[in-house]
């Protein structure tokens, strides 16, 4: 293996270099080296080289959190793994004996060390992950597919949340890609009718290919009035993916619905009517991260029940990270993908 690699480093301010950093190497027992096959741009990644940056993050790190690997090293404690097997990864490192972790929710530890923010990331040739975190996969899974693991497993947990049931109806807020990975496992759980609101046209022609029954432009078209049109007293339930949108969720759901908040934005602050909520019934829940649904994940991506290789409309070379990063940023691309083999 080479002592050197290319990695993109997040320098602070909006600005990423592609620069020639160490390997890293096994440090503890259950480290595991894995070459990056492919890593996605997440939503996050765009956020993160915004000016000011809209999430919390100190320059050195390497970026990027959506990726798929193959092991080429093992530490001493590691015991179901080998060198050669490909995995995805949950990149949120949990400790496991903090008093969430205990209480079997890893995504609120107390001591989480967030890859690619907070430690670093997969933007590079080699990184390093604990055993606990990384996940197996089919060695004849395409790369394009296996790279949804991630923001799949958090949209897995956003549908526990809810609980959807056959011919329950839903609106979602936000058709980026988790936002169509929420369709088309509401689809698949039998949802309908599907109402989604995005301002984006390329988006709005993906939900509709993802499974939604219709697309609507809020700009243009007013949400309420347009749900309660095709269902007469609202949705069963109401996705924001955007991370300000309560206020027109709770409108878009019927008495007894439910909302759930999906999207992080640190700088909405909607007023949001409580008497709404309360005459409503409505019941209000967050969602953050993947919660234990992995496993669950990689199940459903060996199914096939899923059009996932359908939403990647990019696949660059490492080179190219800040032209994948703008094309997201213009909404010109859906599922972008960096191959580190280009």
């Amino acid at each position: 293996m080479k002592k050197t690699m290319r990695a993109a480093i997040f320098e602070g301010n909006g600005v990423i270099t592609i620069k020639e950093i160490e390997v890293p190497k096994i440090q503890k027992g259950d480290d595991i080296i894995l070459k990056v096959l492919v890593c996605s741009i997440c939503g996050t990644d765009v956020h993160v080289l915004s000016v000011p940056p809209a999430f919390d993050m100190e320059p050195g790190h390497v970026l990027g959190h959506e990726l798929v690997g193959e092991i080429v090293e093992v530490g001493d404690q590691v015991r179901n793994f080998k060198v050669g097997d490909r995995v995805v990864v949950n990149p949120n490192e949990y400790c496991g004996v903090c008093t969430y972790c205990r209480m079997n929710f890893p995504n609120q530890c107390e001591n989480i060390v967030p890859m690619g923010l907070g430690g670093d990331g997969g933007f590079c040739e080699y990184t390093k992950v604990s055993e606990k975190c990384a996940y197996k996969i089919p060695q004849d899974m395409p790369n394009e597919i296996a790279v949804f693991a991630e923001p799949l497993a958090c949209a897995v947990n956003c549908i526990n949340k809810i609980r959807i049931t056959p011919g329950e109806s839903a609106t979602v807020i936000g058709a980026g890609p988790i936002g169509l990975l929420m369709i088309q496992l509401l689809k698949a759980s039998g949802a309908s009718p599907i109402i989604v609101s995005e301002p984006n046209q390329l988006r709005r022609e993906y939900a509709i290919k993802s499974g939604a029954d219709y697309a609507i432009n809020p700009m243009e078209t007013n949400l309420e009035a347009f749900v309660l049109d095709k269902t007469r007293i609202g949705t069963d339930v109401a996705i924001d993916v955007v991370g300000s949108q309560i206020v027109d969720a709770i409108k878009a759901i019927r008495k007894g619905g439910k909302v759930l908040l999906f999207g992080i934005n640190k700088n909405a602050k909607p007023v949001i009517s409580q008497r709404e909520i309360t005459v409503k019934e409505a019941m209000v829940l967050g969602t953050w991260l993947a919660n234990a649904t992995f496993p669950k994940t990689v199940r459903i991506l060996e199914s096939g029940v899923l059009q996932l290789g359908g939403l990647v409309t990019h696949t660059l070379p490492l080179s190219k990270l800040e032209e994948g990063i703008d094309l997201l940023r213009r909404g010109e691309g859906i599922e972008v993908i960096i191959d580190m083999s280009l």
